[in-house]
This record gives structure tokens, sequence and C-alpha cells, in this order.
């Protein structure tokens, strides 16, 4: 990390506007009326929940409203909160406003600049408690944000919103509409008992449609009511090689998302992209704005199919590499960290300790200089216990060093304190002398630790709701703090 004066700290310059969206989709079917009330909610402004089931279409909803909704008068912002925390969360917020190389500023600062910024922020798969939706919208008071996750958690404030199935004349249509062809009047009653079993939700009649274009025949067919239950195997048994091999690949990953160079280097398909587009299409697949990710009931059914999971240690080697390159930037990285976590989780329960030491080594430098302390928390203590498995007491000391960096940089002093005191006994046990000098150089910014006192062990879930973006040199004697590295 690179220690700079209270003079030397970033000014934050605002941007003249903010405009990132969600990818373009067509217009969700059957849902005008969802749409009238989330764009007469967002206009008066404050919280928006839209809450529902899985595969109920709050995704496909917000991504459309937040292209044709009109923006805040400082513009919009998408962005999805899957195992995100709040404070690196609110450090997205913070970079999409404002211009500052290597800050974070703190809860109170972030508070100060934010004050007066109009913007409309939609988020996606925020499953957030209210306490969470409450400290995130505290973090830029005069936003508008529109929340979508399963369950309510908005109360007594704001506007909430529920998604329900659609009904049969949408259901239909929605049916006509991937069959790429009117329904037959035969078709119709077939149609009827699909949406009733299917409760109306567009995911499952995505996969009857889907399934309905691999008819034998060459004419689309819908498959039969009863088989709703059934449809994920028959449609794991129209894919070839290749579209297995990556479902596979997306499974094991669970709700992590890959990007398509991945996938491609990964699986040796030649168009990753075309390929987990067509998954996407048939129901199986989730897109978002930076890869691919399987439908969340996909991987339990595939493991019923293939009880192994793809390689680890492939897994492993290829994001090992990839983090390490020079032209990996600390966003990348931090943009893949649930797949960084998610390959370290499975290399631990594949009794390879070894190999989730290295992908978590070899990204804690990225993830310390993208300034996202709650990602980063937890891949450093995801580390730190795969190294105490493998015995390695070189990558103990390290991981405790960071997580000592890193407590200090998100306010926690004391802890800190005490994390950089035991990573100084840790190197100079090893002999490693350098490392000893830079656990010293950082102790200075945290108070002495109490004498006799005990480190506390760097758990897997470091970092977690406690974890805020605090300002780089908030608390520590007027200097500033800012991840630059090692």
């Amino acid at each position: 990390m690179t220690l700079r004066t209270e003079r030397e700290r970033p000014r934050p310059v605002r941007r003249d506007r903010v405009e990132l969206l969600p990818r373009r989709l067509p217009q969700p079917v059957g849902r005008d009326a969802e749409f009238t009330a989330l764009a007469d909610a967002v206009r008066a402004g404050g919280l928006v929940q839209l809450f529902g089931p899985p595969g109920v279409g709050k995704s496909t909803l917000l991504r459309y409203a937040a292209r044709a909704i009109d923006p805040g008068p400082d513009g919009v912002l998408f962005l999805t909160a899957t195992h995100r925390e709040v404070g690196d969360l609110a450090q997205e917020l913070f970079e999409a406003c404002y211009t500052a190389t290597d800050y974070a500023p703190s809860p109170a600062e972030l508070r100060r600049l934010m004050a007066g910024v109009r913007i409309t922020v939609y988020m996606d798969n925020a499953d957030l408690t209210h306490e969470q939706l409450r400290e995130l919208s505290d973090a830029a008071p005069d936003a508008t944000f529109v929340f979508a996750g399963e369950d309510r958690s908005l109360l007594g404030e704001g506007t909430a919103l529920e998604v329900r199935g659609l009904d049969r004349e949408a259901g239909l249509a929605l049916l006509a509409r991937e069959l790429r062809r009117p329904l037959r009047e035969s078709e119709l009653p077939v149609g009827d008992d699909l949406w009733r079993a299917a409760h109306g939700r567009p995911l499952l009649l995505l996969r009857a449609a889907g399934l309905a274009r691999f008819h034998a025949s060459g004419e689309s067919e819908l498959p039969r009511p009863g088989t709703i239950a059934e449809l994920l195997p028959l449609l794991f048994d129209q894919l070839d090689t290749a579209a297995m091999s990556t479902l596979h690949l997306l499974a094991t990953l669970g709700d992590a998302e890959l990007g398509a160079p991945h996938i491609g280097e990964l699986t040796d398909v030649p168009d990753p992209d075309a390929l987990c587009g067509r998954l996407a299409d048939l129901g199986l697949a989730v897109v978002s704005e930076t890869g691919y990710r399987c439908a969340p009931d996909v991987a339990g059914a595939l493991r019923q199919r293939v009880s192994e999971p793809f390689s680890i240690e492939r897994l492993c080697d290829h994001l090992t590499r990839w983090a390490t390159q020079p032209t990996t930037t600390p966003a990348q990285v931090a943009a893949y960290s649930r797949a960084l976590e998610r390959a370290a989780e499975l290399a631990e329960s594949a009794d390879r300790p070894d190999l989730a030491v290295r992908v978590t080594r070899a990204a804690s430098p990225a993830l310390a200089r993208s300034l996202r302390f709650g990602a980063w928390g937890r891949l450093l203590g995801r580390g730190w216990v795969a190294a105490e498995r493998a015995g390695d007491r070189n990558a103990m000391a390290y991981f405790t060093h960071e997580e000592g960096i890193r407590t200090l940089l998100t306010g926690r002093r004391v802890i800190s304190a005490v994390l950089l005191a035991e990573a100084v006994v840790l190197w100079r046990q090893l002999g490693d002398t350098h490392g000893a000098q830079a656990a010293l150089h950082a102790q200075q910014y945290a108070p002495p630790p109490l004498p006799h006192t005990a480190a506390p062990p760097v758990a897997p879930d470091a970092g977690g709701s406690t974890a805020t973006a605090s300002g780089a040199g908030h608390g520590t004697g007027g200097q500033a703090l800012t991840g630059d590295g090692g």
C-alpha cells in the first residue's frame, strides 16, 4: 500500500452526468401495469423495491425500466448486488459519480459528497435486509433507489411492488414469441395448461418453448404440461458436448459470473458468447453486464447427471494466471471476485488447499487496489483458512499482514494493530525482514496492541457487513492510506 499525507489525498471531482445502463432488452411481455406502477414510484422518488420469486421476471422488468424510465436529473446507474457488501456497493456508487484515483471515502464523507446528487440507482439481485437498504440509501440521500430481490424487506417507507406470474393472455403471448410463430388453434389448450402449471412464471414458459424448438419433426411442438417439473433434464438431453461442457462450468461456479473469454479458454469453445446466448435463450443461463452464470435451479439438476465438478485444478490455474497478468485491471478482478472466491471454496472442498492459497494470493493485490474491501476481506479469509490447512506458514503471514492493512483502511484500528503485530512475528519467524519491516511501517498508523493480546483468526467471512469502504486516512493520524499494491 502507498502512504499519503492529508494534503496528498485525492480531491474528488464530480462527473457532469452518470449514465451506466444495463444491456438492452425487448419490452417485457404482459408487464404494462407493473411498468406503469414502477415508473410512478420512481417519479415520486425515495426507495422502491420489486420483489417476487425466482423466474418471475424481476430482473427483466428492472433492466427494461432502467432504460425506459426518465433518468434522474444527474443521471442513471445500474448495479448488481449479488454477493456484494454494502460498503462495496457504496464505493461503486461513489466512483460512478466522482473521479478520484485510489480513494475510498468514509461513510460520513460519502454522504457529504453525495448530497445533492440526484440520480436514479437500479440495483438487481438486491436481497438485502431493511437495515442494509437503509444504509445504502443513506449513502446518497438525494438519489432514488430501485431494488429488485426475492423477498420484501422495504417496510414502512418507500414503495414495494410485488411481481407475480403473467396472466393467461401474456403467458400465451410469451410462448408465441419464444416459438417465433403464433400458437395454432390446436395448441391453445396445451398452452393454457402450461401457463397454469408454470404459475405464469416467464422462466418456465421460456424453457417450455425452448424444448419445443428441439422437436424431432423440425416443427416446434409444445411439451405436455406434465413435463414442467422435468424440463431441465429434457433440455439437457438436447445439448451438444460443447453446450454441456459450458453449462457444467457455469453450474460448478454456481451463482458466480464469468466472462466469455474465460469460458472459452476453460472449455475450448470457439464462440462462447454465442453458445452462452443460446443457453440463456433456453432459460439455462443468465446474461449479465460482465458475463454469464447458470440459472439458479440448474446446478442442482445438473449434479444429478454429472456428479463430478468441473476440473478444479484447471479453473484455479486459469484464474491464478489471469489475476497476475499485467494487463488484468483491479476493476476486472473485482468484477469476478465471486468466481475467485468460489474457486477457492471448491479447491478446499476437493482437499486442495494449496490451489485455494494460490488463487486467493494471486488476486489479493488487485482486489486491494480496487478498493472493494468487502470482497477483499472475504478472499483474504478464505486464503488464510486454506493456508492453515495446507501448513503454508508464508501464506499465513501474508494473509494476516494483508488483513491487518484492510482492517486499518476500514477504520478497525485496534484489530489492525493486533493483526499487524502478529504479522511482524510471523515474518520474523520466517526470516523475511522485508515483510516484517512492511508490517512495522504500517503499524505506525494503528494504536499499539495491548500486551498479551492474541491476533484474531482471519475468518472466511472477514469483512462482512462491517467492511465498509472507509476513507483513506480517516483516523490514521493525518495520513492517507490508499490501495496501490502489495
